[in-house]
């Protein structure tokens, strides 16, 4: 019985949150704790029974507690009251999960790891993302507001049977709300902290009777700045964002409907600026050393300002200073996606399903490397454009003791991108850099056929077995277009007078260094002393094209072992998809990464439907794994990817919900332990497993939370509720070398944040006014995080916010 509370934390959170932190890191620690909590969540309702909960993880709806899989699920309900608006928030709904923007790097972009598995900014994704079945092949401006929403669901694990390529750590869906027969609709406004101001609305009803149906939901999002940058003392990290979404349903029989749904989202916010988080003052003072050396030897011709180079830090973390600000202001991203939903009853056993999707997005993401004044290194993808058609055809068979899902799947994408990448003059008198433009055009096209078999064969016992093939093509055409300019020099000390040596910008510090002096005279004949020799230009193209193709298989074993509890263990294969170096000068392809995955789990529902218990451990076992790093080579700068090694996984979670006795109350928690390995690393010819980590996998992840819904006379009813979040210490990069000067720049200790709500609902349930406060702390942590060169740049989480809101329903 919780007798006391503190902020809203009940004293059993608190107890909770202390065994968890002084915990053994074992598998049976995380289940005694969730055990004694008694608690959990997955959908808090009014009733004294949980009410069932209808998912479609396995491409057919049915009951969560029938599905042999872990998958959390959240019904718009729960997603108001858990103030969640976008995807981000859901990284504490669900154990074992961490979402994150790419703002350390490049904002804009979402970052999705589920059980340590996921994907990095400009790299094929590791978890899929899906709005109402089209999956989002591009992940930049998918931070996917909630709202018109009807549930989401968060499959764990590898979903390469189903869902196949690029699901290899698990699949997040987003289902919209269908239109309805009846009229019906809802408007909110909101305000907050930062100057906040937020419209939403949405309207469902009947066109021409039950037959035509339509929908329309719109969002309108502003915010004032919460970083300032010194450069110019102007404020990023702001929200400009205007969504919209309609559909139109039409049944045009009894046993044949076809929904037509289209979806637009504006984002001009002034993005969030990255934060320096380290500097290597070393480098930094070679650099310095290496120039003055250069300016003595060569003359002021170098225009080489030899002043010290800027290795300070920030005075707090929202307060950012950058001269890439001209990048910074173009930043943008619009994205359109058109999609025809056909659902055809065929026969009393057959259903037939079609799904066509065109989604085409435009965005402009700067890219700042060092986080300082001086523009060292930037790159800003100007304007890069995709386009991705998709369509599935699904088939589902119900029969007596058969039940079975196969289809087709194919996909074609296009992105264009432009890029140009500029280096502060005294780093490229080190590095040798040049400035370039690149202009890179990636083609994809993925086929698949997929096939799984649910076979009853008892009423207890059900084996279920299936694969997936998948085909993919890719290739990929890059111009690099260089412009180097040469400057002739005379009267340098060792030479005749009469010497003139010509000097390529970004080599004046190796030519002053080097004794190969007659080199840089031989290559160009200058017309005058100190001044500018020659400008070349010229091309520098790549290309290539390469094919793989991936058999995934799955099985599973289930046993209803009573009518309220059911025991399951599975394998299941994940398929990555194979690829070539993106801005690089080579156009070499790395191979596809496969998992092979086991799990054991639970499904049950105790105390007369008061209390539901899911739980699942598994093991991951990762061949070929690819790994990305961000370098900057002689010639540019470069996101590397290579197939490195062998990674496993291994973990338990836990999820609860229980309603007590007490009228209104529901208590929840659920729990994530993690172990996460890097077991084989081949880099320059040997094995570096020992001294590698992996990042976003931290060991415990939990939350617990609280709501209470209760009566106000005849007025209406009050909800008062109140969270915790606790994760685990983890790096926010991945892979991390931990024998780098840097890694320790790029970890975070273990925290806990606090959310709480309180709601006014009037009896009919028309209107509703909340209060809400999320991150009440002010706990501030780093979410992620990239370094380049001696540069480390992050990204922190939201500061304290609050909002209340007014909304109206009919």
């Amino acid at each position: 019985m919780i007798t006391h509370h503190d902020w809203g934390r009940p004293i059993i959170i608190m107890r909770w949150e202390q065994i968890l932190m002084q915990s053994n890191r074992s598998t049976k620690t995380l289940l005694a704790i969730a055990v004694v909590a008694a608690t959990g969540f997955t959908d808090f309702v009014d009733a004294q029974v949980l009410e069932e909960v209808i998912v479609t993880a396995r491409k057919r709806a049915e009951s969560l507690q029938d599905v042999p899989m872990a998958v959390s699920s959240f019904n718009a309900d729960t997603l108001r009251n858990a103030q969640v608006d976008n995807i981000l928030d859901l990284e504490r709904m669900s154990p074992n999960v961490t979402l994150t923007t790419t703002g350390g790097l490049a904002a804009g972009g979402v970052s999705v790891f589920i059980r340590g598995i996921g994907n990095d900014v400009g790299f094929d994704q590791g978890v899929g993302i899906y709005v109402d079945d089209v999956y989002l092949n591009q992940t930049t401006g998918a931070l996917l507001d909630v709202y018109d929403v009807e549930r989401v669901e968060v499959l764990k694990g590898p979903q390469g049977n189903l869902y196949g390529r690029n699901t290899i750590g698990g699949a997040i869906k987003f289902i919209s709300k269908e239109p309805t027969e009846e009229l019906e609709g809802r408007v909110e406004i909101g305000t907050g902290r930062f100057d906040m101001k937020e419209v939403k609305g949405s309207i469902s009803g009947p066109i021409i009777g039950s037959t035509l149906l339509g929908s329309f939901a719109a969002v309108y999002k502003d915010r004032d700045g919460i970083q300032t940058n010194t450069f110019n003392r102007d404020d990023y990290w702001s929200e400009d964002i205007q969504a919209f979404r309609g559909s139109l349903l039409w049944n045009a029989t009894d046993s044949l409907r076809l929904k037509l749904s289209a979806d637009h989202s504006r984002d001009r916010s002034a993005p969030s600026i990255p934060n320096r988080v380290y500097v290597d003052s070393n480098t930094l003072g070679a650099i310095d050393f290496v120039i003055s050396g250069a300016n003595r030897f060569l003359g002021p011709g170098t225009g080489l300002v030899d002043t010290p180079n800027d290795a300070s830090l920030p005075s707090d973390i929202d307060t950012v200073s950058t001269e890439f600000v001209d990048g910074f202001d173009k930043y943008k991203i619009d994205t359109t996606t058109i999609s025809l939903t056909l659902q055809w009853e065929l026969s009393e056993h057959w259903d037939f399903k079609s799904v066509t999707a065109s989604r085409t997005s435009e965005f402009v993401t700067p890219y700042d490397f060092d986080g300082s004044n001086q523009q060292f290194i930037t790159t800003i993808n100007d304007t890069v454009e995709n386009e991705d058609l998709s369509q599935e055809f699904q088939f589902n068979f119900e029969g007596e003791n058969l039940h079975a899902v196969m289809g087709l799947y194919y996909l074609d994408g296009l992105e264009e991108r432009p890029s140009f990448t500029y280096q502060y003059d005294r780093l490229r008198a080190i590095l040798q850099q040049t400035k370039d433009t690149y202009v890179s055009d990636r083609e994809l096209e993925s086929m698949s056929a997929y096939g799984t078999i649910d076979w009853d064969i008892t009423e207890k016992w059900q084996l279920s077995f299936g694969g997936r093939y998948t085909q993919d093509k890719k290739a990929e055409t890059t111009l690099a277009t260089v412009d180097r300019t040469y400057f002739a020099y005379a009267g340098l000390a060792g030479f005749p007078p009469e010497a003139i040596v010509s000097v390529r910008p970004g080599q004046e510090a190796t030519a002053a260094q080097s004794p190969l002096f007659a080199y840089w005279a031989s290559q160009f004949a200058p017309p005058a002393f100190n001044s500018e020799a020659v400008r070349d230009v010229f091309p520098e193209n790549t290309g290539g094209d390469d094919s793989w193709s991936q058999f995934s298989p799955s099985a599973r074993l289930t046993w209803f072992a009573a009518e309220d509890l059911m025991l399951y263990t599975a394998y299941q294969q994940g398929f990555k998809s194979g690829g070539f170096q993106r801005d690089s000068q080579d156009a070499d392809s790395y191979e596809p990464e496969v998992v092979d995955a086991y799990t054991v789990g639970m499904k049950s529902t105790w105390l007369d439907g008061t209390l539901r218990v899911n739980g699942e451990a598994f093991f991951n076992d990762y061949s070929d794994k690819q790994l990305q790093t961000i370098v900057l080579t002689e010639t540019d700068l470069q996101a590397q990817v290579g197939n490195v090694g062998e990674v496993e996984t291994s973990g338990a979670e836990i999820e609860l919900t229980w309603l007590p006795s007490v009228d209104g109350l529901t208590i929840g928690v659920n729990v994530g332990y993690l172990d996460a390995e890097v077991k084989s690393y081949q880099s320059g010819g040997e094995d570096i497993a020992d001294t590698t980590a992996l990042g976003f996998s931290p060991q415990w992840t939990a939350q617990a939370r609280v709501m209470y819904d209760f009566d106000v006379s005849s007025l209406g009813h009050i909800l008062l509720g109140a969270d915790i979040a606790y994760r685990d210490d983890a790096y926010t990069n991945s892979p991390i070398d931990l024998t780098s000067t840097v890694a320790e720049s790029q970890y975070q200790e273990a925290y806990t944040t606090w959310n709480a709500i309180a709601t006014f609902t009037t009896l009919d349930g028309s209107w509703r006014l909340a209060l809400e406060g999320k991150n009440l702390s002010d706990k501030r942590v780093l979410s992620n995080s990239y370094n380049v060169g001696p540069f480390v740049t992050g990204a922190y989480n939201m500061p304290r916010t609050w909002a209340v809101s007014l909304a109206y329903e009919f």
